[in-house]
């Protein structure tokens, strides 16, 4: 069994998803898996992953749904996640080159007694068309502080990241579904991870994003209607759910 799945939910991405599968192929190590979840694509993208399958020298896993949103295809491919760990590929962007290597080799450095407490390694992220890095580096003692004391220090350190989860975590935790719309934030799931466990955080860049493209999905293209509405419902959660990170003041 591998030790990491690369999951790639996918909606009509097949003119992007190469770009996906080639930064996979470049990678020092090999022991992942790549499990794509069409969120019930009308393009070829069914046709594209059969050519990309007898290309790989790694093993993909293709799954098929009804388009319900992002989420629903995070929250389907938890039935199929069968290694240690999980980490997001979006279908128009890449991992660097030795992203699972350090990925795996930063999961095996943390000290035994802090284990058990941490559900993710956090890394960051480069803009590949500036080869900028996005926000701020992590403090070094960054992973010397646990629950609220670690949190507050997280929250000053905004901008993209990238995290690989541990499975056994993860599948515990389902984005909510709404009938008024097909974009959920992310976050309205990781913050309620982050309040029961750490993060282990390093500097170590693990992904690309592109945003070159008008369909990009590090644009954020959503329909204004539901931003609204999914703003609404990200805005109801935190003020139900996670008041103290709601109203955080992160420059004290």
């Amino acid at each position: 069994m591998k030790t990491i799945t690369v999951f790639t939910p996918a909606y009509n991405r097949a003119h992007t998803l190469r770009r996906a599968f080639n930064s996979l192929k470049a990678q020092t190590c090999k022991d992942f898996e790549w499990l794509i979840i069409d969120d019930g694509s009308t393009d070829r993208t069914s046709e594209l992953v059969e050519r990309l399958q007898k290309e790989a020298d790694f093993p993909i896993r293709y799954y098929w749904k009804e388009n319900g949103g992002r989420h629903t295809a995070v929250n389907y491919s938890y039935q199929f996640l069968q290694t240690k760990y999980v980490v997001t590929l979006d279908s128009d962007d890449e991992l660097t080159p030795n992203a699972v290597e350090l990925m795996i080799r930063t999961w095996n450095s943390i000290p035994k007694e802090r284990y058990d407490h941490i559900w993710c390694v956090s890394g960051r992220e480069m803009d590949a068309n500036t080869l900028q890095l996005v926000g701020e580096p992590y403090p070094e003692d960054i992973n010397e502080k646990s629950g609220k004391a670690q949190r507050k220090i997280l929250l000053k350190y905004e901008g993209e990241k990238h995290c690989c989860r541990r499975v056994d975590i993860h599948i515990r935790y389902k984005f909510p579904v709404y009938d008024d719309t097909k974009f959920v934030l992310e976050n309205t799931v990781w913050e309620v991870i982050n309040r029961e466990y750490d993060q282990w955080c390093v500097n170590d860049v693990y992904g690309l994003y592109h945003t070159e493209s008008e369909d990009s999905l590090g644009k954020g293209k959503v329909h204004t209607n539901q931003r609204y509405r999914t703003f609404y419902h990200a805005g109801v959660f935190y003020t139900n759910e996670l008041f103290y990170e709601f109203f955080y003041n992160k420059r004290v």
